[in-house]
């Protein structure tokens, strides 16, 4: 971890505020998770955005000749992290003291699934998932 601010969330007149300086992004509502999802799908569109263009950029200087095959090894590891970074299923390890869930983004949940949040160290679960259950004979 290091000490660097990356973003700061406030709370000014009754209104969340986050404001991102990388971008030089403000973003105000009057709830916190509203602030928070504006923010992750302004920032991922605007990384996306930026890894297209160097993208392209690599890949017109590799046409012009520059950079060789040392460009093209540059250019599918740009692509990699791509891939990794937006076309997977977004999940994260939530922490509420000391139980540690998994979240997995609602929009690209499984419509059958019924809980937004597994827990993690619940061992009641199996190692399919599936919850242990007295049968009874």
């Amino acid at each position: 971890m290091t000490d660097n601010v990356l973003a700061r969330l406030n709370k000014l007149d009754g209104r969340f505020e986050l404001t991102y300086p990388d971008y030089g992004i403000r973003i105000r509502a009057p709830y916190a998770e509203w602030v928070f999802e504006a923010a992750a799908d302004i920032i991922r569109r605007i990384e996306k955005t930026k890894t297209d263009g160097d993208i392209d950029e690599l890949q017109l200087m590799q046409e012009i000749g520059e950079g060789g095959d040392e460009m093209s090894v540059q250019i599918d590891a740009i692509k990699y992290n791509k891939n990794n970074r937006f076309e997977v299923v977004p999940q994260c390890v939530v922490s509420l003291g000391d139980m540690d869930y998994r979240w997995v983004s609602r929009n690209t949940q499984a419509e059958e699934q019924t809980s937004f949040g597994d827990r993690i160290h619940n061992m009641a679960m199996t190692r399919s998932n599936s919850f242990l259950v007295n049968e009874e004979k």
